[in-house]
C-alpha cells in the first residue's frame, strides 16, 4: 500500500505545467528586445487558466541587464513571465522581452547559458512565432538556434 501511495505521489509531481493556447497576445516585433539578465525574484502569480497545473504570469525582476538588440531596457527592470512556479535560486538567462505600452513588459522567450559554450541558444522553433530575427554583435545562428554569447556580459562560466 505504501509503495502505491509512493507512486501516485511522484505521478502528481511528475505533472508538466499546461500553457494554455492563445492565453497571450500576439507580439510586436519592434517592441522587442533581447537582454542578458539575472533573475532576482518572481511574485505576484496571475493564473493563466482554471487548471490546477496551468502556468502563471509572474511578476518577475531582473538585474545586471545588458541589452543585445533592440529598444534598451534598464539595467534593472520588472517584467510578466509565463512560469509554472518561480526559480528556486538567481540565473542569468538570455531573455525576449516585450516593451507593453501601459502594460508591464511581457518576457517572450528565456534560455539559459551553457558553460562550456557561454552561449545561450533559444531552440531552433522557440522564436518562430515572435516573427523577430536579431542581429548584433553576439548574436548567431548554430544549427537552426539563434544564440546570444554571454562572455563579457556576466554570463556563467
Amino acid at each position: 500500500m505504501n509503495g502505491f501511495l509512493a507512486l501516485l505521489a511522484v505521478q502528481a509531481l511528475n505533472v508538466p505545467a499546461y500553457s494554455p493556447p492563445g492565453a497571450l497576445p500576439a507580439p510586436v516585433p519592434e517592441r522587442l528586445s533581447l537582454v542578458i539578465a539575472t533573475t532576482v525574484s518572481e511574485t505576484d502569480p496571475q493564473p493563466l487558466c482554471d487548471r490546477p497545473n496551468c502556468t502563471s504570469l509572474f511578476l518577475g525582476r531582473y538585474g545586471e541587464a545588458v541589452t543585445v538588440a533592440g529598444p534598451r531596457l534598464a539595467e534593472a527592470f520588472a517584467a510578466r513571465v509565463e512560469m509554472g512556479s518561480p526559480w528556486i535560486r538567481p540565473y542569468r538567462l538570455a531573455l525576449v522581452v516585450e516593451n507593453r505600452p501601459g502594460k508591464e513588459p511581457l518576457v517572450r522567450a528565456m534560455t539559459g547559458f551553457n558553460l562550456r559554450t557561454g552561449k545561450a541558444c533559444f531552440e531552433p522553433g522557440q522564436l518562430r512565432d515572435l516573427r523577430w530575427s536579431p542581429e548584433g554583435p553576439g548574436i548567431s545562428r548554430e544549427h537552426g538556434a539563434l544564440c546570444v554569447d554571454g562572455r563579457g556580459q556576466g554570463a556563467p562560466q
